[in-house]
């Protein structure tokens, strides 16, 4: 596994960049904290690009590899009859214009032209 490097420099960088203040102590804490857990990224990346082999021994995890990598498609089922909400949504709605909700213009006609 590549030894990842996170100094006490990189800490103070992210937590300028999130603007967060620590003191001393949470400093020395986050720094083990993030050393940690960067490690665990490293080596379930390893893991993933297949450069490490697992503990199972050959073929481990072969009979999961057509349901992970593989999208799973189910029958598309209306569950509620078609335009049955309708009417109660454009009852309540401020405009009505026939089966449509009026809203105010939202973006400016002329914005993107030159002045």
């Amino acid at each position: 596994m590549a030894n990842i490097e996170f100094t006490k420099k990189d800490l103070e960088d992210v937590a300028l960049l999130s603007r967060l203040s620590l003191t001393e102590e949470e400093k020395e804490k986050f720094l083990v904290q993030m050393k940690e857990v960067l490690e665990y990224v490293g080596q379930v990346s390893e893991m993933a690009s297949g450069s490490v082999e697992s503990s199972g021994g050959e073929g481990y995890g072969k009979q999961f590899k057509d349901s992970v990598n593989n999208n799973i498609i189910r029958e598309d089922n209306v569950l509620n009859q078609a335009n049955f909400y309708t009417e109660a949504l454009l009852e309540n709605a401020p405009i009505r214009n026939g089966d449509y909700v009026e809203v105010a213009q939202v973006l400016d006609k002329h914005k993107n032209k030159e002045k």
